[in-house]
């Protein structure tokens, strides 16, 4: 029978992947600022509901100090990854800082095997290996011919490295605090998170959200459906971690980037050549030996 967490994985993964192909589709009319935007605006209420909803329950009650830092170290690094990795893509070539991003996972991973006492077959780890391995060589090959020659600018490898070891931080802190509350409760936390990292990052880029407000059409309302699915696969993500290995479900869930190729392939007419086609097959070979419990 397949695992709970492994099926909410592969959900969170096609759901990540529909939600960056329909973003790229709008990012051609918008900003990224104007994304991000759209994003705070659709998550925040939703986390504000959750936080509610586990006030009211008084499930909020049982979490120790200790549960809370983590919960808040682990949402806030996870937001500034996620911006300081919209500006390595702007600054650079999107074939390095996807494929050197994605290898965030390894940190959670080695984390997890030597403090949470987690364990792996040997298949298992032969397929995480794989579902690395396919997803950062997809990441490089499938972007690599668009990419501008001589327009990167040095500052990007420093973001990379920033937004690996930020994202890392909030696999191992995410983690550890899911075993000190529920999944709702540490959603619940991003209420007072995602605000004040977003309005820093905008006083950083020294942008006003008057200047960046588009006007309704076509590329808003992709922008809008983008944003709801993208959120909502976050929180299956975050079901999936609570309940699921860390040392499989943050590699098979970094994975989407395999997902929106194969989409882009279908909706967007890209191009995919043998030897990505190859990695797409071994991705789906990996999944099938993670999913050997």
């Amino acid at each position: 029978m397949v695992e709970t967490w492994l099926l909410l994985a592969i959900l969170a993964i096609f759901m990540y992947g529909s939600s960056m192909v329909a973003q790229k589709r709008s990012l051609h009319e918008l900003s990224s600022s104007a994304m991000i935007l759209f994003s705070l605006l659709i998550a925040l209420p939703m986390y504000v509901t959750v936080f509610i909803y586990e006030l009211l329950t008084g499930a909020l009650r049982c979490i120790g100090l200790d549960g809370l830092a983590f919960g808040l170290l682990g949402a806030t690094f996870g937001q500034i990854g996620y911006y300081t990795y919209v500006e390595a893509a702007k600054r650079g070539p999107i074939s390095i800082v996807g494929s050197a991003t994605a290898t965030y996972p390894v940190m959670v991973a080695i984390v997890a095997i030597t403090f949470l006492g987690e364990t792996l077959t040997e298949a298992q780890g032969i397929g995480v290996i794989l579902i690395m391995a396919c997803m950062i060589a997809l990441s490089y090959f499938h972007e690599a011919p668009g990419d501008p020659k001589g327009t990167s600018s040095r500052g990007y490898y420093a973001l990379v490295v920033f937004t690996v070891l930020a994202w890392g931080l909030w696999g191992i802190f995410t983690k550890f605090a899911l075993i000190r509350m529920s999944d709702f409760a540490f959603l619940g936390l991003y209420a007072f998170v995602v605000p004040p990292v977003t309005l820093l990052y905008y006083r950083v880029k020294q942008v006003k959200i008057r200047e960046i407000w588009p006007k309704w059409g076509f590329a808003v309302k992709v922008a809008v459906i983008s944003s709801i699915v993208g959120n909502l696969a976050f929180f299956v993500e975050i079901m999936a971690i609570d309940i699921g290995p860390a040392a499989i479900v943050f590699p098979l869930i970094a994975s989407a980037p395999v997902v929106v190729a194969v989409l882009a392939f279908l909706f967007l007419k890209e191009r995919l050549s043998r030897i990505e086609w190859l990695l797409v097959a071994g991705f789906v070979v990996g999944i099938i030996l993670v999913s050997t419990i």
